[in-house]
């Protein structure tokens, strides 16, 4: 069984007319509501063998501030895979690539991640997935249907751990 947390990059600046979609960073509250979120998983016992991030600068930069508060070693790898267009298939290949990683993160955007998290959690209505956020879901790699069990969902200073509350909507 591989534990795996999903998280949606923290808020970033606004788009703007001509800007890069790939140089936008996180605002300070962003980065000040993910520190939260990190503390919450770090009590929560997450302690993660890999962290793959989209290499995008507002994800990578959420990587880095969980990675620094879960004091994890490790390197911090930014995949293509994990920009935006990221899908079940490629998350298929990402499973079988690092599947030797009992417990992994993956850093990246919305539609993508709910929509991800919804069709491995067989959620009918979908959700939506809070900037800053992260799920925690325990799955078997080798399930060729790749569904999964929801653990907990971590939203800044809140730990949520019934699924119905998780995606209430």
């Amino acid at each position: 069984m591989m534990k795996l947390t999903i998280v949606r990059h923290a808020a970033a600046i606004e788009r703007t007319v001509g800007g890069s979609e790939e140089r936008r960073y996180l605002t300070p509250e962003g980065r000040e509501f993910f520190r939260k979120t990190a503390r919450t998983m770090l009590k929560k016992g997450a302690r993660p063998d890999l962290i793959l991030t989209s290499p995008l600068l507002r994800a990578v930069q959420t990587a880095d501030i969980l990675a620094e508060t879960l004091e994890y070693a490790g390197p911090l790898q930014a995949v293509d895979e994990l920009s935006p267009g990221f899908d079940l298939p490629s998350f298929r290949r990402l499973v079988a690539t690092y599947h030797g990683a009992g417990d992994l993160v993956l850093v990246g955007h919305e539609p993508d991640l709910s929509t991800l998290i919804a069709t491995l959690l067989t959620l009918p209505a979908g959700f939506t997935f809070r900037k800053g956020g992260a799920v925690r879901l325990k799955l078997d790699p080798a399930d060729p249907q790749g569904t999964a069990a929801f653990k907990w969902m971590a939203v800044g200073g809140k730990l949520i751990t019934s699924r119905e509350e998780a995606f209430a909507r």
